[in-house]
């Protein structure tokens, strides 16, 4: 149909039927569960973004750019949002003809986006931040690739060491060992897992290990992850290898579509 703006909405987990009838206006349906998951697969590392920002937050579109550079996308630029207009609820992605299943992995990656294809000939995408933006969390990583600090912040000695070696024994890369260098007090918890913004993943990998845990980000710029043993440790405060594994990530489908179509006489939506 000329002139015909798709969009298509993306959410999680079940997939619900729609209809495209609206008097007089016929519209491009894309309600399918299929659309909603790319056919092809698409390297994060071969997608180049634009990050738009509408929600009105300052400085939202390059800390979102960040997160998204350290999944493997390219960016292109970030700003406000030059299209103006409506902001998204949560986000819209949009795309050129020949960037459908760029733009479908790309909503893979974000909660309840939309796509609104438009007339670009190239095959980057757009992603325009809503007030209610947020990421798919990223799966944690396996042991092998995380890097972990182990320091004793408790009154027994040996306690780092013991830890240690049993974090290596399930697959975790152990690098220092010893008293805590930042003296932390943890009164309350048997550990403290102290990591940065992209060492987010890691960290919640090693805190599955143990019970009682405080999650404590800090500013450090790699993904090494500091376990820190506090004062509530016990020999049970570490959990059975078999029980220290995450949930499955959900992948996302299509529970509610929307499909639009603008045309000189008007236009019409469906749902």
């Amino acid at each position: 149909m000329a002139g015909a703006t798709v969009v298509i909405a993306l959410t999680l987990p079940a997939i619900a039927a729609c209809n495209s009838t609206n008097a007089g206006h016929p519209t491009s349906e894309s309600c399918v569960g299929a659309e909603t998951v790319p056919t092809m697969k698409i390297a994060l590392n071969s997608i180049h973004a634009n990050i738009w920002n509408a929600d009105g937050k300052t400085g939202q579109a390059a800390s979102v750019a960040t997160q998204l550079s350290w999944r493997g996308i390219k960016i292109i630029a970030t700003g406000n949002d030059p299209k103006g207009g409506t902001a998204p609820k949560y986000a819209q992605i949009r795309y050129g003809p020949n960037g459908k299943q760029i733009a479908l992995t790309l909503a893979q990656q974000v909660k309840g986006a939309t796509l609104e294809q438009d007339n670009r000939a190239d095959p980057s995408v757009d992603l325009v931040i809503g007030a209610k933006f947020a990421l798919v969390p990223v799966p944690p990583p396996a042991p092998s690739k995380i890097t972990v600090n182990v320091y004793n912040a408790y009154v027994l000695p040996g306690t780092a060491a013991t830890l240690g070696t049993e974090l290596h024994k399930r697959g975790f890369k152990v690098a220092a060992v010893g008293n805590d260098p930042k003296r932390g007090y943890y009164p309350d918890n048997a550990v403290a897992i102290r990591y940065g913004a992209q060492g987010e993943p890691a960290a919640r990998r090693a805190a599955l290990q143990f019970k009682n845990v405080k999650m404590i980000q800090d500013g450090r710029k790699s993904t090494t992850v500091d376990v820190v043993i506090g004062s509530k440790w016990v020999d049970s405060s570490i959990v059975p290898v078999a029980q220290a594994t995450p949930a499955p990530t959900p992948k996302p489908t299509s529970s509610s579509c929307a499909a639009t179509a603008s045309t000189s006489g008007g236009s019409a939506t469906s749902s």
